[in-house]
């Protein structure tokens, strides 16, 4: 019984794949182009940015809780040095 998985599996392995059909295609694209749009906005950081920042200086898991917000830090310039202002602050405050 062992045997005949193992060469089931095997022959699955060299089996050709089936080809994608247009409509599956068409359907991933469609959800690449919504994944893309939903790109955080610097506004959208702006009204966020405390948040994670404080979650930073206090717990340090803010780039797990909140990845939109560090991949948008790490692309954008303006917003890093915004960001890298406000945690200067809260941590002088939090030394206090």
């Amino acid at each position: 019984m062992i045997i005949k998985a193992t060469i089931q599996r095997i022959q699955n392995i060299f089996k050709p794949q089936a080809e994608l059909q247009d409509e599956v295609v068409l359907k991933l694209l469609q959800i690449l182009e919504n994944v893309r749009d939903e790109d955080m906005s610097c506004d959208d950081l702006y009204a966020l940015l405390d948040q994670f920042a404080e979650r930073e200086v206090h717990s340090k898991d803010a780039a797990r809780i909140m990845p939109l917000i560090r991949e948008h830090l790490d692309m954008c310039s303006h917003c890093c040095d915004e960001y890298e202002a406000l945690l200067a602050v809260l941590e002088n405050i939090k030394e206090e």
